[in-house]
């Protein structure tokens, strides 16, 4: 098993007015940040690649929107007997679709470096937005669903992973503290975690599951299931 770089960019202080964005420095530890970070990580993406399994129609396409290092990519390959067709790997982060040109070698995966809303989808069976529409401006979330659905293939799905606030505050500060305490856990100080909090809040703009799900009606989608849950991180699979 490779070693991943320790993630160790909240160490060090920033100007106040510093932002996250998914530059060179975290390209290089965002494999190790995100699985110190995000409970159920690996069964998060194992489970996306049978949810694509199970769904896939042959002969058609997958859209991994927000791909970063291609974790659900790769999961959806792995598990697909006999894919017959392109996974498009879309990044607005050119220091994300490098890495990935650089460490894989699968003819299968088109890597593209797009903002993810200007994409359009074709032939898709699935489309994989996993912990990416977070990082989207919020005016922008429903038309970008909107014409996703649309262009999806018939009984094609789309898989949506998100952080989300709890409707109940008392639920929330739970969870909240609860989720520090599993940063805290995997090695990081309070300072780190404070740190990336102040940068991220610009950046990513988290909803709660009623947001969510009330967009999912709004775009025509009547079949929509909540198949994950750790602590506030929820994924839902939309059927078309």
């Amino acid at each position: 098993m490779k070693e991943l770089k320790k993630d160790k960019l909240y160490k060090k202080k920033f100007p106040h007015n510093h932002k996250f964005t998914f530059n060179n420095e975290v390209a290089n530890v965002f494999e190790d940040m995100v699985n110190r970070s995000v409970p159920g990580y690996d069964f998060l993406v194992d489970n996306i690649g049978v949810l694509s399994k199970n769904f896939y129609q042959a002969n058609t396409n997958i859209f991994d929107l927000g791909s970063s290092l291609c974790s659900c990519s790769l999961s959806a390959l792995e598990k697909i007997d006999h894919f017959n067709g392109k996974i498009f790997a879309v990044d607005s982060s050119k220091a994300m679709i490098d890495i990935c040109k650089k460490n894989i070698n699968r003819e299968e995966i088109k890597f593209i470096n797009s903002d993810v809303c200007e994409i359009d989808i074709n032939n898709a069976s699935i489309v994989i937005l996993n912990l990416t529409l977070q990082f989207i401006d919020i005016k922008k979330r429903e038309n970008l669903l909107k014409k996703l659905f649309l262009q999806l293939n018939k009984n094609g799905v789309i898989i949506i992973t998100e952080k989300i606030t709890l409707e109940k505050e008392s639920d929330d500060i739970f969870f909240k503290k609860f989720h520090d305490f599993y940063k805290e856990n995997n090695g990081y100080t309070k300072e780190e975690i404070d740190r990336k909090k102040i940068a991220l809040e610009k950046t990513m703009i988290i909803e709660s599951e009623q947001i969510h799900e009330n967009r999912f009606l709004n775009i025509g989608c009547e079949n929509f299931y909540k198949w994950f849950q750790c602590y506030n991180f929820v994924s839902w699979i939309l059927i078309k």
